[in-house]
């Protein structure tokens, strides 16, 4: 098993889709300020092949990329859908000469939807991909015709530690409805979104990570910027359920347990 890893997206200057439906603006899949997953994107239907080209502004450490919310119109994806990730720099421009180009693979990052029926994708930067970029462009093929929709895409550069999380994760649901009674004992309920919750220790981070990195995402993201969440990376057909996007809770920071080693705890609640 891989380990667990977090990620804080990047804000780019713009992004820029081969083709847009009517009344689905590209502008909805940026992360930042606040992740929000009614708001998406959709392309128009009739090919098979759509294109999105984002703009980082400069030269930018990344090495990972996730989508969320993934659907054909507001229906579920396609198994058979690929995508491919071209990477250039701020020199070579946007792909106007030389460029780095990725392989082709299946787009969705496991084979079991999420009880959402949205699917999501994760792209971790292969052996000889460029160490920084400005200019990501993603290659999705094999739609025969439907219309791609897709409600938040995140770039960045991941926080995996040297050693994995200790056992046991925990694993739950916030639930944002009420339930309450009335003076009569009649039950009120105000149904409302279930979002999944996820906890992790890492119990033995080491100084360089936490000095060099780990306190530095905590200083950045603190409880209201997003942050990408996987807990195992390694392809499965669960790979979906083990990712997310949402907001980091409670207080963070570390314990100096141990000479060489720092402890963290993450509690983590998605929105997608």
């Amino acid at each position: 098993m891989a380990n667990a890893f977090l990620m804080r997206p990047l804000p780019w200057v713009s992004i820029a889709p081969s083709n847009t439906a009517s009344g689905f603006s590209a502008a909805n899949l940026a992360p930042w300020p606040v992740p929000r997953m009614g708001r998406v994107w959709r392309s128009d239907t009739g090919l098979g092949s759509r294109a999105l080209l984002i703009d980082l502004g400069s030269d930018q450490p990344a090495d990972t990329i996730a989508l969320f919310g993934v659907g054909a119109g507001n229906a579920a994806p396609s198994a058979s859908w690929n995508w491919n990730v071209d990477l250039a720099s701020d020199a070579q421009g946007p792909f106007t000469s030389t460029w780095w180009a990725g392989p082709e693979l299946p787009l969705l990052a496991g084979s079991i939807l999420p009880v959402s029926g949205r699917g999501k994708a994760l792209w971790l930067a292969p052996s000889g991909a460029p160490a920084t970029m400005r200019y990501v462009r993603l290659n999705v093929s094999g739609l025969s015709g439907a219309a791609i929709q897709i409600a938040m895409i995140a770039v960045g550069k991941r926080f995996q530690p040297a050693r994995n999380y200790s056992y046991g994760a925990a694993f739950g649901v916030r639930d944002l409805g009420q339930v309450d009674y009335s003076p009569r004992g009649v039950v009120l309920r105000r149904p409302g979104v279930k979002l999944r919750g996820m906890g992790l220790t890492f119990s033995s981070v080491r100084r360089d990570e936490l000095e060099d990195t780990l306190q530095r995402l905590f200083e950045q993201v603190g409880n209201t910027d997003p942050v990408v969440l996987v807990t195992d990376s390694d392809p499965h057909p669960h790979r979906q359920n083990r990712m997310g996007i949402g907001h980091l809770t409670g207080n963070l920071g570390s314990i100096h347990r141990q000479p060489g080693a720092f402890q963290a705890e993450v509690n983590f609640v998605a929105v997608d």
